[in-house]
């Protein structure tokens, strides 16, 4: 039997060897080594990602003190009064007008009305409102107005009408002044419990 020329050719066989040999080693290199490559690189990213995920989580348990303190913070200001409250609108509006009608009484008003308003909605949150009319001297009046507003819970005159009272005035007393005010308070409905 007669052998092919690439047989006895030594340079070719090398050749031959080198080439069946690279081929098979892309061969092993594209259905092994690569896919294997791009499962540990594809796995490498997804540790990366989820290192940063712990990292922002683990920072965001950091704050939990913060959180809680705020939490107490807001909690203390509620039991401190600065809120109207109460379990539904009517009530907080009508705890509103008897609030203002005992400081206009206890400033040396006379309470000639009080109506309420309806409840108004600004920047998420929601105000009871009143209309108050007193009768008094300049000073009363004062006085009330200092009464509503720098005490608990906090409540604001975001209108104020003042004329002379009708009648005689005489010039050696203090005139009457009428006032009307309207008076708004931030509320909270109070939670039912379960």
């Amino acid at each position: 039997m007669i052998a092919p020329d690439w047989l006895r050719n030594r340079s070719l066989r090398k050749a031959t060897f080198l080439a069946v040999n690279l081929v098979a080693g892309l061969a092993l290199y594209g259905l092994v080594v690569a896919p294997v490559w791009a499962l540990f690189s594809a796995r490498d990213a997804t540790i990366a990602d989820q290192r940063v995920l712990l990292a922002r989580l683990a920072a965001m348990a950091g704050q939990e003190p913060n959180v809680q303190a705020a939490a107490r913070d807001t909690a203390e200001e509620l039991k401190r009064g600065e809120l109207l409250i109460g379990p539904n609108d009517g009530v907080i509006n009508a705890d509103l007008q008897t609030r203002l009608k005992t400081m206009a009484m206890q400033a040396g008003a006379r309470l000639r009305s009080v109506q309420g308003l309806p409840a108004t909605t600004s920047e998420q949150l929601r105000y009871a409102g009143a209309r108050l009319e007193i009768q008094g001297t300049l000073r009363s009046i004062q006085r009330a107005l200092h009464a509503i507003e720098s005490g608990r819970p906090y409540l604001f005159v975001t209108a104020a009408a003042l004329k002379l009272a009708p009648g005689a005035h005489n010039p050696r007393e203090e005139p009457l002044i009428e006032a009307r005010l309207d008076v708004l308070g931030a509320m909270q409905i109070e939670e039912r419990a379960p």
